[in-house]
C-alpha cells in the first residue's frame, strides 16, 4: 500500500468517526406550518406543564420560550404567572385551558403559547449527557383553536449544560414563528 492510499484510508475512518460522534448529539423536531405572525402581535406564554421529575422544568421552559419569541421579533410577549403555591412536580397544578385563555384575552393577546416538558434531565451513566423533550401549541386566543404545534427532543454532549441544550431546542422549535413584515 502506497503513502497516498494510507492517507485516504485514514481520512475516511476519521470522517466516519466524526459522523458517528455528531449524530450522538442531535435533535429531532417536528412542527406544523405556522401562521403569519407580525412583530406587532401579542403572544401570551402560558405556564408549561412539567411531566418530568425535575422541579420547575416547566417554569424554565416558559421563560426560555418567552425570550426566544422576543428574539424572533415578537415585540410584546407576556408570560402568565405560574399557579402560586402549585407543586413544581405536578402538571395538574397548571391552570386549565379556559382559565389560561381568559388570562390571555384579558392581556389582549392575539396568540397563546402553551406546552409540556416531557424530558429534562441528565442521562444516568458515566457521561451524563443532558436531554430535553417537549411540545408546544400556539392557539388563536379568540377562537381557542390550535394554529401551530411542534414537538422536539435534543441531546447534548457530556460537557453540555442542560439549560444550553434546552435553549437550543426551544429556539429551533419556535423558529417558524418568527415575525414577518
Amino acid at each position: 500500500m502506497n503513502c497516498f492510499e494510507r492517507i485516504r484510508r485514514t481520512v475516511g475512518w476519521t470522517l466516519a468517526a466524526a459522523g458517528v460522534l455528531a449524530a450522538s448529539a442531535c435533535a429531532s423536531i417536528d412542527v406544523t406550518s405556522s401562521p403569519r405572525l407580525h412583530a406587532t402581535d401579542t403572544v401570551a406564554v402560558l405556564p408549561i406543564a412539567n411531566y418530568t421529575e425535575t422541579p420547575d422544568a416547566g417554569s424554565a421552559a416558559q421563560s426560555m420560550a418567552a425570550n426566544a419569541l422576543r428574539k424572533l421579533g415578537i415585540a410584546t410577549v407576556d408570560s402568565m404567572p405560574a399557579n402560586p403555591g402549585g407543586d413544581p412536580f405536578d402538571a395538574t397544578s397548571q391552570p386549565d385551558r379556559e382559565k389560561a385563555l381568559g388570562w390571555a384575552r384579558a392581556h389582549h393577546a392575539r396568540y397563546a403559547l402553551s406546552g409540556a416538558v416531557e424530558e429534562w434531565r441528565y442521562k444516568v451513566g458515566v457521561d451524563g449527557e443532558p436531554v430535553v423533550g417537549m411540545t408546544f401549541e400556539l392557539r388563536d386566543v379568540e377562537s381557542g383553536k390550535v394554529v401551530w404545534s411542534g414537538t422536539g427532543n435534543r441531546g447534548g454532549w457530556s460537557r453540555s449544560s442542560l439549560g444550553g441544550v434546552a435553549q437550543s431546542l426551544i429556539g429551533k422549535m419556535l423558529a417558524p414563528l418568527a415575525a414577518r413584515g
